[in-house]
């Protein structure tokens, strides 16, 4: 928070040498409560004098868990005179004793609706509202026609400015979307377009205020803001954007119904459509297709997440960086393998294994010398993970992995099939192993933070659920 160009209020501060704090500024220095965090966790909680100064009551927790209550003077890293009580924590039987949990990051830092409001609030008045949802929709509508007809005209004179294909998305843009009627599926899409259009449109009040918040979010996360530390808060920070814009298309579109309803299918639209882990007809709780629960993750992440994915993906690698590691020499060491010796190593049931595979169009057996070819179309599917943006793509690309391999298995064994999970994790297992993919923890845990709430329980939750156990299982069960 700033008064006056100062830093006055909550804040968070990172430095390039990995230092964390979280807490009170008073006129552009670190005053009173905070919480300080060193790059290897050495943590102190407690009062502040001046920057970096730890003067007070506070309580300094060491990497193995053990802690130091009392009070502490001097500056961070030159030395700290202490009066206090240490604690081995690892020592006590009693519950009683031990330390209180130190509180999660982010309590002290500025909430994340609190952030970017005078952005949300230009976009508020360029549609002609005094305040958040407080206005005319009409109104609203004319301003935006207008503001994309007098920008259409002032490019007129400079056609460089102004690609064909753009003049038409304005074009477009100019005419309101009319719905009478029932909401239904096709409503709801035609309201995705548009929004993907005017996003796409930095002369439309919603793509000016797309732009102006990619920008803040880089300043944000980008450089020395590339700390592992402000990951959650970067998150947090993408949820407030959905439910502030989410807010704003509602404003727009009355007819779009409010976070968590659902569009009643039309029978056609789920005709044929079988579940893969019952085999059962699907219904629309076994495996929802993203839409038919209206969500503003579902249908904003697509026009939101693509622009701002390189910084926080790298916010995730940094995360994960120590349990990366060890999942991925595991992966090395294991690929080393034929296919048949990883195949009876993982303990695939060995009618299971394909008898023939393809080899550049040419169908070979599988012998004890053939490497990277079992499973290798299902392998390939899901190495298509790391070139999508959104979680609801990259579920996509985790169940037809599952079909490809179900689809291989029928082959082989030339008849119906049911899968057990007892039967399909190894292979499954085997197919994340082949697919090498260098920060499949920080897919995983990008999905699990970013994912629709009601894709957890569907089709799609339970084998995404199977991937991470498979991403746990590389890690620590010391496959070797």
């Amino acid at each position: 928070m700033w008064q006056d160009d100062v830093c006055q209020g909550n804040g968070v501060v990172v430095t390039q040498f990995g230092l964390y704090y979280e807490g009170a500024f008073s006129m552009n220095k670190m005053m009173g409560t905070g919480i300080l965090l060193s790059e290897d966790d050495t943590i102190y909680e407690g009062e502040f004098s001046d920057n970096w100064t730890l003067s007070g009551k506070g309580t300094l927790t060491l990497p193995n868990g053990d802690y130091i209550e009392g009070l502490f003077s001097g500056e961070w890293g030159s030395g700290i005179k202490i009066t206090g009580t240490y604690f081995k924590p690892s020592l006590y039987e009693n519950e009683k004793d031990k330390p209180k949990a130190l509180r999660k990051l982010g309590i002290l830092a500025v909430p994340a609706d609190e952030k970017w409001k005078a952005v949300f609030e230009e976009c508020w008045n360029q549609l002609g509202c005094e305040s958040p949802g407080q206005g005319d929709r009409w109104k609203a509508w004319d301003n935006i026609a207008v503001a994309l007809t007098t920008n259409r005209r002032q490019h007129k004179d400079s056609p460089e400015l102004l690609s064909r294909s753009h003049t038409q998305t304005l074009e477009s843009l100019e005419f309101i979307p009319q719905h009478i009627g029932a909401f239904t599926l096709e409503k709801y899409e035609n309201i995705k377009k548009y929004l993907i259009k005017a996003c796409d449109t930095p002369l439309h009040p919603l793509g000016k205020l797309v732009e102006t918040l990619v920008a803040v979010y880089r300043m944000t996360y980008v450089g020395v803001g590339a700390n592992r530390r402000l990951l959650q808060e970067a998150v947090r920070e993408i949820k407030s954007y959905l439910k502030r814009i989410f807010q704003l298309v509602r404003f727009l579109f009355p007819d779009l119904p409010e976070e968590g309803s659902t569009i009643p299918f039309v029978a056609t639209e789920t005709k044929g459509r079988r579940s893969f882990c019952s085999g059962k007809s699907d219904s629309r709780s076994e495996s929802p297709e993203p839409g038919y629960v209206v969500t503003s993750f579902g249908l904003l992440l697509p026009v939101l997440l693509p622009r701002l994915y390189p910084p926080l993906f790298m916010l995730y690698a940094l995360d994960n960086e120590r349990e990366e590691d060890i999942y991925w020499e595991c992966v090395l060491r294991l690929n080393k393998q034929t296919d048949m010796a990883l195949l009876s190593f993982l303990g695939v049931q060995a009618k299971f294994w394909p008898g023939t595979v393809s080899i550049l169009g040419e169908i070979r057996k599988v012998s004890s010398n053939t490497k990277d070819a079992c499973f290798a179309s299902a392998v390939e599917c899901l190495q298509q993970i790391s070139t999508t943006f959104t979680p609801a793509d990259k579920l996509k690309v985790i169940q037809q992995t599952f079909e490809e391999i179900s689809q291989n298995v029928l082959e082989t064994l030339q008849e119906d099939f049911l899968w057990s999970m007892d039967d399909l994790f190894p292979v499954f297992l085997y197919v994340v192993l082949r697919a090498r993919i260098r920060n499949l923890g920080s897919e995983v845990h990008l999905i699990e933070d970013l994912m629709d709430p009601y894709l957890q329980h569907g089709e799609q939750g339970i084998m995404f659920t199977t991937l991470k156990a498979c991403y746990y299982q590389i890690q620590h069960e010391k496959l070797t």
